[in-house]
């Protein structure tokens, strides 16, 4: 019997990215990113709560401005995919578009529209 060099069970460098497989990734990935986001919203409450606190925490917001409209347009970009995503998810148990044609057209338009909602979010 001979011996190849090879893993023993299918490792995840093997196969190719598909982009449903990716899109599934980043949904798991915004709901916890929007779900740490919700549930430090009561420690920045916390922290704001009297002047001085404010004040420190305005200061570092004016410091990193520009890197703080990249968060805030990030966390933007964030919440429309999950969003879109889900309703996609939602049709799924449904059982609605379930064949591999829809599912690829689906997860580039809800990509699409999501990227398209938060231009427009940007311009107005």
């Amino acid at each position: 019997m001979k011996h190849f060099n090879r893993p023993l069970s299918p490792h995840l460098l093997i196969y190719k990215p598909q982009i449903t497989s990716i899109i599934s990734i980043f949904h798991r990935i915004t709901g916890t990113l929007l779900a740490l986001i919700g549930l430090s919203t009561s420690i920045l409450y916390i922290l704001c709560s009297s002047f001085i606190s404010f004040h420190i925490v305005y200061s570092i917001y004016a410091l990193f401005c520009l890197v703080s409209v990249f968060i805030i347009y990030f966390i933007l970009a964030s919440i429309f995919f999950h969003i879109l995503n889900g309703i996609r998810h939602i049709s799924w148990d449904l059982g609605l578009g379930l064949d591999l044609n829809n599912l690829t057209t689906t997860a580039t338009l809800v990509v699409s529209i999501a990227f398209l909602l938060v231009l427009i979010t940007i311009i107005l």
